[in-house]
C-alpha cells in the first residue's frame, strides 16, 4: 500500500479588512514515515509554502494514519510566519480518507494548543516586515550608550556578543574573580582543564562582575550567560 498524498490548502486574510496578507506557512513532520511492505519511508523535510497575492497556499504533503504506515501517532509541525502577526507554531494530523484528497489547514484541529507564540521581533521577522529592505542589515538603528551599532542586524549580533563571556582561569585558586562587564547578572557554568562540570559558590559582586568560590583550587573556564 502506497502513502497517500493529501493536499493542504489556507488563506489568509488581514482580520478586520479582509486584506490578503503575505507570508508563509512551514509543515515538518515530527518523525520518519514508514512502509515496511513496500519498503518505504518518507523521512521529515521541511516543506515551505509561501502566500500567493491573494494570501492563499497549497502543498503535497503524506496522510500521517496510512493503514501500514509506522509509527503511530506521527504528526506535522505546522509554523505560521505571517507578516505583521506574532509566529505561531502547532500540530496536525492528516487523514488518508480526506475528501477529494484536499483539506483546508482552517478545518484542521491542532492536536494540541499552539506550542509557542512569539511575540517579540526575531531577525526572520525583521526581514518580512521590511522587506523593501532586503535584510534586517538594512534597517537603520540609533546607536545608544550601550549599543553601538547602526543597523538591526549588528544591533542583534551586538546584543548576542555582550550576552555572554568566557571567562579564563589560568592558574589554579580556590576562589576566581571574574570582571564581565555584562550589565546584569549571569548564569555561570564551570568546568576544570578536562573539561568536567565543577560546582562552586557563585558571589555576585555587582552587576559587572561575581565571584566563585571552590572547596579546592584549580584552573578551568567559567562560562557566563
Amino acid at each position: 500500500m502506497a502513502f497517500t498524498q493529501v493536499v493542504v490548502t489556507g488563506t489568509y486574510l488581514e482580520s478586520g479588512t479582509g486584506t490578503p496578507r503575505d507570508g508563509r506557512v512551514t509543515f515538518l513532520a515530527t518523525a520518519p514515515m514508514r512502509q515496511a511492505s513496500i519498503n518505504q519511508t518518507i523521512a521529515p523535510t521541511e516543506i515551505t509554502a509561501t502566500l500567493s497575492a491573494s494570501g492563499s497556499f497549497s502543498v503535497t504533503l503524506y496522510a500521517t494514519n496510512d493503514t501500514d504506515t509506522e509509527p503511530k501517532g506521527v504528526t506535522y509541525e505546522v509554523t505560521e510566519r505571517i507578516k505583521g502577526a506574532a509566529l505561531n507554531k502547532y500540530f496536525i494530523s492528516l487523514d488518508k480518507d480526506a475528501i477529494g484528497g484536499t483539506v483546508d489547514l482552517a478545518d484542521l484541529v491542532p492536536n494540541i494548543d499552539p506550542v509557542v507564540e512569539i511575540n517579540y521581533a526575531t531577525v526572520e521577522y525583521v526581514d518580512d516586515a521590511f522587506a523593501e529592505s532586503n535584510t534586517a542589515g538594512g534597517i537603520s538603528f540609533v546607536p545608544t550608550s550601550e549599543i553601538t551599532s547602526n543597523n538591526v542586524q549588528d544591533a542583534i549580533e551586538e546584543l548576542r556578543t555582550r550576552s555572554r563571556y568566557v571567562h579564563n582561569q589560568a592558574s589554579a585558586s580556590s576562589t576566581w574573580s571574574v570582571t564581565h562587564n555584562m550589565k546584569f547578572y549571569p548564569n555561570v557554568s564551570i568546568v576544570d582543564t578536562g573539561l568536567s562540570k565543577v560546582i562552586g559558590e557563585v558571589t555576585y559582586v555587582s552587576e559587572n562582575a561575581l565571584t566563585v568560590t571552590f572547596s579546592h583550587p584549580f584552573a578551568g573556564k567559567a562560562y557566563l550567560s
